[in-house]
């Protein structure tokens, strides 16, 4: 009875004290994107038959689809269409009920359809829809815009001209018959099996994807074209379409497309996983591109010539699309809460190739501003890298970075391996953030379920706050973790690396682990040794925010002496904040010690604003730099330009950079202008790029000095339709900075209001409120929209201006 009784009450405190003890909780940001829609049927094959009547914006299509029942039994079946003319649909050859909504088909089976049985859907529909497929040039009354037609099914939108499930968690294989007029090119997925001459007079093109992909990966792409076909070291096509009569353009835009291809299989090591490979340009892409399964489609602002090169390249689009043929396209997210695993995959893969590219430094430097937006994202929220509404920074540069700090943390042959791994595991199939985490753990034995939980599932960056003190014959490292601790972010847990710099040249180093909220940090530093400078973290291989305070003579050591150039930089960006004597004599060293543009441009935002003799010869030797990055911060940072260096800016009116040469116009005109017209003639021949820069840099400053209503003229011209989004916003934006507005202005103002493009849209209302907050000019608004018709979508947006 005795050991009855102890045993009741030994069991009883186990019972209470388990009741009373804190239980560990682990929170999460809530999403509801982490589940997959579902599905009660799998869609194996798409075949679509299609033409258009683009005056009207017009899709006529007759769309085939093949599908397995999933579940044991259903009677009715959802098709995503939006705002669709149904004509006839048909299940197994015979007509099937349906109900026509606003979003969808509602399919109502006479005999309700069985689990593993397979059939055929057809659907005869007619369609105009505002999103998904867009019909650029054909309301151009001038016939100059280029005419085309091109899809963009991302996220969900290729639902606006297909009837089908538009989900990116079922794989399907699709091919596409396209009627068109001849005299055009038409691209789409997979590989082209044939043209064939109509009986009408067109051509239908077929193509056909080799694996199944996601429906928003469907892509048409027609226009008029040429094409350069190449081949990859592993024989697969590659197509690059370009506009005709600029064939010059094709080197710069795809100068390094081939050798990237090549370069990817090889990092990757899993061949290209498609048959076919395609890159087409089109005009008002509301993105930079996009990257449909074997044909990507990009922003024709990309497609450059030799100069443009200078200001803005393809090659991170280009490889950022490419890198995505393995990570979206044959891999792909199951559902949005990971759609991390294509963005952050693809940025991560396009920074390696501009390390390939371009060299070390440019890759850090790259790193430097990935880590510098994730920590002003988290300014906003601390919303994780694995969930749906993370925003663009943490899917794509936050998310680049945290993978080259995994591939930091398990080395770069355990990362590619793994990588490796799991694309073939998954292939052509669905993912979620714990299959990545799987094949670490499968093909490498790791459990990283760590680093998962600070850097993927939670959110926010450590902030570090650094010390170091020498104390007899010991460097001593302080470390802290100072950033707010809540249930989204903890402590975070990275191996760091500490290095001491000696006056001889000679240095110790450690990595070690950094998980507690306070470290220290030994070294034992030699009788012989004295402390040049050191460094916590290297290179910055840890995304972080960090405040360490060190002398000013560190600081100058670390500028001269230190291995990695973001850590060069760090110093001098440090230096600027301290007076010591013979500054600007160790930065003028400094800059002629350097080469890469961003420790140049660094020195040079310190010195130009002195406007003393340093600043004059650093300028003279900027201007003259053969790195346009320079010469632009050279630029960037004028304050003033004397008659004497009159001459040297005057010279880069020539500049082979057209952003050299607007800023310079601009610059040159405000000092002297009573040179304006000289430096109006020096630059009459030059357009600039494809947003037309210095011309209409040209054009604002004639009108605004010689009152020419030419160049008043051809500047209102540009805001129309006959050109692409850039150039009319770029125009627009140019006559609110003059305060310019006449009817016809007006009028090219207020149809890009209706533009599907909200790069065009969004810039064109801000100028038309912007005169409408002016009396002079708000009644000749009122008066244009009061006077016109306008269809319903259209009134909604301009009836704002019917208000007196």
């Amino acid at each position: 009875m005795m050991k009855f009784r102890i045993i009741n009450v030994i069991l009883f405190i186990t019972i209470n004290t388990l009741l009373n003890a804190q239980v560990a909780q682990r929170n999460y940001y809530a999403d509801e994107g982490l589940t997959p829609r579902e599905h009660s049927v799998d869609f194996t094959h798409l075949k679509l038959q299609v033409s258009f009547v683009p005056e009207e914006g017009k899709v006529i299509g007759l769309v085939e689809e093949k599908f397995t029942v999933l579940q044991q039994s259903i009677d009715t079946l959802f098709l995503d269409a939006t705002q669709m003319k149904i004509n006839s649909v048909k299940l197994d050859g015979e007509a099937v009920p349906f109900d026509n909504t606003q979003s969808g088909l509602i399919l109502r089976f006479k005999e309700a359809l069985k689990w593993n049985t397979a059939h055929n859907l057809t659907i005869d529909y007619e369609a105009q829809p505002t999103k998904g497929i867009y019909f650029i040039g054909w309301n151009d009354k001038t016939g100059r815009s280029r005419k085309q037609i091109w899809t963009q099914g991302q996220g969900i939108n290729n639902r606006h001209w297909i009837p089908m499930f538009d989900e990116k968690n079922d794989k399907l294989i699709t091919e596409m018959l396209v009627e068109f007029d001849s005299k055009y090119q038409v691209l789409s997925n997979g590989k082209k099996l044939g043209e064939k001459k109509m009986k009408n007079g067109k051509t239908q093109w077929h193509y056909k994807i080799s694996h199944p992909h996601s429906s928003y990966l469907i892509m048409l792409g027609i226009g008029e074209y040429g094409i350069e076909k190449q081949k990859s070291a592993s024989g697969v096509p590659l197509n690059l379409y370009y506009y005709p009569g600029q064939a010059e353009q094709v080197e710069p835009t795809y100068r390094f497309s081939k050798k990237m291809f090549d370069f990817f299989e090889k990092e990757i090591g899993v061949p290209y996983p498609w048959s076919t490979y395609s890159q087409i340009p089109v005009q008002d892409f509301m993105y930079g591109a996009m990257e449909n399964t074997t044909a990507t489609v990009f922003g024709d602002f990309y497609l450059i010539d030799s100069r443009g090169y200078l200001d803005r390249n393809y090659v991170r689009v280009d490889a950022h699309e490419l890198a995505h043929q393995w990570f979206g396209d044959m891999v792909t997210a199951r559902a949005s809460a990971h759609h991390w695993l294509q963005e952050s995959f693809a940025t991560h893969y396009d920074m390696m190739y501009q390390k390939e590219a371009f060299g070390s430094n440019h890759f850090d430097w790259v790193r430097r501003n990935y880590n510098e937006q994730a920590l002003n994202a988290s300014k906003s929220d601390l919303k994780p890298l694995a969930h749906s509404s993370a925003g663009t920074v943490r899917h794509y540069p936050k998310g680049a970075f945290v993978l080259q700090m995994l591939k930091y943390v398990v080395g770069r042959e355990q990362y590619n391996a793994a990588i490796k791994y799991y694309l073939e595991k998954h292939a052509y199939g669905n993912v979620n953030s714990y299959d990545l985490l799987v094949a670490f753990h499968e093909k490498l034995g790791l459990s990283l379920n760590w680093f998962w939980e600070e850097w993927i599932y939670k959110g926010g960056e450590p902030a570090y706050e650094v010390s170091f003190t020498e104390i007899g014959n010991a460097g001593i490292f302080d470390v802290k973790q100072t950033h707010e601790q809540n249930d989204l972010v903890g402590l975070f847990k990275m191996p760091i690396n500490f290095e001491i710099h000696y006056k001889d040249g000679s240095n110790s180093v450690k990595q070690v682990w950094i998980e507690k909220e306070s470290h220290q940090v030994k070294f034992e530093i030699p009788a012989t040794k004295e402390v040049s400078y050191v460094l916590f973290d290297p290179n910055s291989e840890v995304m972080k925010s960090v405040q360490f305070s060190k002398s000013t003579a560190m600081l100058k050591a670390q500028a001269s002496e230190a291995k990695n150039m973001m850590d060069r930089y760090d110093a001098i960006s440090a230096l600027a904040f301290r007076e010591f004597e013979g500054k600007e004599a160790f930065l003028m060293q400094r800059y002629q010690e350097e080469t890469f543009h961003g420790i140049k441009g660094e020195i040079i935002s310190q010195i130009l604003p002195q406007m003393n003799e340093n600043a004059t010869t650093l300028t003279k030797q900027a201007l003259a730099d053969l790195d346009a990055e320079v010469r632009k911060a050279a630029l960037n940072n004028t304050v003033r330009i004397s008659t004497e260096m009159e001459p040297l800016y005057r010279k880069l009116l020539q500049d082979s950079s057209y952003q050299v040469i607007e800023k310079t116009l601009d610059l040159l005109s405000f000092y002297f202008p009573q040179n304006i017209d000289e430096y109006l003639k020096i630059t009459e021949n030059e357009k600039g790029n494809r947003s037309l820069n210095v011309r209409i840099k040209h054009l604002s400053i004639d009108y605004q000095k010689n009152n020419n209503e030419e160049a008043l003229n051809e500047l209102v011209d540009y805001t129309s339709n006959s050109f692409e989004f850039l150039t009319r916003v770029n125009a627009a934006e140019t006559l609110q900075e003059m305060n310019q507005l006449n009817e016809t202005a007006l009028a090219n103002l207020l149809d890009a209001t209706f533009s599907f493009n909200g790069r065009l849209s969004g810039p064109a209302t801000q100028v038309i409120n912007h005169f409408f907050e002016q009396s002079a000019y708000k009644r000749m608004i009122l008066n244009y929209v009061s006077n016109k018709t306008w269809s319903d979508s259209e009134f909604k947006k301009v009836k704002k201006y019917m208000i007196p």
